[in-house]
């Protein structure tokens, strides 16, 4: 039984086109390629947008907190105009963050709506810190803020010039649902909201499309 080569087999003529080094140089690159792929993939099945953004949540949830610290020491947490320094303050930060893990994990690209998803998910750790601060004010640290609201509330309904009646079922209602743990979880659904409504908006800065051609493959994140 034959088992070299015969000078008449395509074998023997396609190492006469191909000379061994040439196909060992091939095979490397074709081994290369297939591994290079592979680790690629296992890579972006590896990476998880809400691990990414832990750290960004982390940050944001601590600046708020601090803000309502100071609000708390001045007196100001049941003024109306705090609601728009507070904004402002959460729309730079947001901006800030976002642009970070667009350059950190995307390597300076990022579309839209990816954006948009970073920044609600970064909202909800931060409204999870929020609401853990809001629930040990309100339950241990200074359980008469319900109180103070209530106030402040039929003061409000007085001004507007409502019946006696209607003002006391009000207060009886607002009375049943003010207790630390849905307070928290109020504050918790309004972080989630309006950090659904800045995040439309900073993405719109944000965002920053690359080159198909040139970024096919995405390089793993840096360090």
């Amino acid at each position: 039984m034959r088992l070299t080569p015969h000078k008449n087999s395509n074998f023997y003529g396609f190492r006469q086109i191909m000379p061994a080094d040439s196909l060992e140089l091939c095979f490397r690159q074709i081994k290369y390629i297939c591994f290079h792929n592979l680790k690629n993939t296992a890579m972006e099945q590896k990476r998880s947008i809400w691990k990414e953004t832990l750290n960004y949540g982390i940050i944001l949830g601590l600046i708020g907190v601090g803000f309502s610290v100071l609000t708390y020491m001045f007196d100001l947490t049941f003024k109306t105009w705090i609601i728009w320094p507070s904004m402002l303050l959460s729309l730079v930060v947001l901006f800030l963050l976002l642009r970070s893990y667009r350059d950190h994990y995307n390597n300076g690209y990022i579309s839209y709506g990816k954006s948009v998803g970073a920044g609600v998910i970064i909202n909800i750790y931060a409204g999870l810190i929020t609401a853990i601060y809001i629930y040990v004010l309100y339950a241990f640290i200074d359980p008469g803020l319900m109180d103070k609201s209530l106030a402040m509330a039929e003061t409000k309904m007085l001004e507007k010039g409502l019946p006696e009646e209607a003002i006391e079922k009000a207060l009886e209602m607002q009375s049943k649902m003010m207790k630390p743990w849905f307070t928290a979880l109020m504050g918790l659904i309004n972080s989630v909201f309006y950090g659904l409504i800045l995040s439309l908006i900073v993405s719109l800065f944000v965002m920053k499309k690359g080159n198909p051609l040139l970024d096919e493959e995405e390089e793993e994140p840096k360090q």
